[in-house]
């Protein structure tokens, strides 16, 4: 269970898409650095020991899109004890960011976790967000000294790009340093690479072609609406989860089945490019073995319409759907 604070920044950026940030060259120059020594400890409580007694191990990244690369991050932490994902709530408030829609939508993220279990030896991550205000001044050996005094860590995992401290002055390098001589373990991951030919590629903006998995590509693809880019980026659908409750119209679609209209701000996650979509209607946890219902989603600039194949179907929807191709 996700604990420490549920503020999560909608507008989160960084230096590099590996790890979040908790201080930023362009934090207002009129914050003060905080001393180690006199750095005030924020109440927050200890992250809970494991069950099995495992060390409690941090990865430490944004986490906005929960793709690949981050899930990298869960498994090298699940092979140093019990994994805990941390990152920072409150930064687009606190930094003036302009707000965007989470990658995953926040009713959505405990499935993510459960569906890397199989790649972190069957310990589902749990997940922390610490608010980006309590920590944002903080040097980086006091943030590592409060990641362990606080939070009780004893390891901890970070992506080769990451930053932290204030205005972002510590790097992995000096993460793993910081680490080592206060008795931490430190496991520095490499990034993942996209896997994807760019030279192919026409349906990303040029500064979105990161070499490396990242949630910058994910949004672009979404941006573009290149749903199985996303996919292979993310290693599944992307779900698109909408208030179900906000639908204001319903009847018959345009080429048969069941469809209903919600408008765009009932969207609580990034929705794709205006367009019409090939998707799934998840299963429900209850009925396992029921066949998935294939439906069509139809993205307008002030729209969203789900097409089921029926209106028991419809009636059925919960609100989420994987995103599987644009119709071509």
């Amino acid at each position: 269970a996700r604990g420490l604070g549920s503020d999560r920044s909608a507008g989160r950026r960084g230096v590099g898409d590996m790890g979040a940030v908790c201080g930023t060259p362009n934090a207002a120059s009129a914050d003060a650095e905080v001393n180690v020594a006199d750095a005030a400890r924020p109440a927050l409580s200890p992250i809970p020991k494991s069950d099995a007694g495992d060390k409690t191990v941090v990865a430490l990244g944004k986490f906005d899109a929960m793709h690949r690369g981050h899930r990298e991050l869960a498994r090298a932490a699940s092979k140093m004890g019990a994994p805990h994902l941390v990152s920072f709530g409150g930064m687009a408030e606190v930094l003036g960011w302009a707000p965007k829609l989470n990658v995953v939508a926040e009713t959505d993220r405990a499935r993510v976790r459960a569906t890397w279990a199989e790649a972190c030896g069957g310990k589902v991550p749990g997940e922390v967000v610490v608010p980006f205000a309590d920590v944002r001044r903080m040097p980086p050996e006091a943030f590592v000294a409060f990641l362990k005094d606080t939070l009780h860590v004893s390891g901890i995992v970070a992506g080769s790009d990451y930053r932290f401290g204030f205005k972002a002055a510590g790097t992995a390098e000096a993460l793993a340093q910081i680490g080592e001589a206060m008795g931490l373990d430190v496991t520095i991951v490499d990034l993942v690479p996209s896997g994807e030919d760019d030279a192919k590629s026409e349906t990303l903006e040029t500064k979105a072609y990161t070499a490396q998995v990242s949630s910058t590509r994910v949004r672009a693809c979404l941006a573009a609406g290149d749903v199985e880019q996303a996919a292979r980026l993310l290693g599944r659908p992307h779900r698109l989860v909408l208030d179900a409750s906000q639908a204001y119209a319903s009847g018959d679609g345009a080429s048969g089945g069941e469809t209903a209209t919600y408008p765009t701000r009932a969207a609580l996650n990034q929705y794709p490019a205006v367009g019409t979509y090939e998707g799934v209607l998840p299963v429900p946890e209850e009925t396992p073995d029921a066949k998935p219902v294939r439906v069509t989603v139809r993205v307008t600039e002030t729209e969203v319409a789900v097409t089921a194949p029926s209106a028991a179907d419809l009636a059925a929807f919960a609100g989420g759907v994987d995103l599987t191709a644009r119709a071509r």
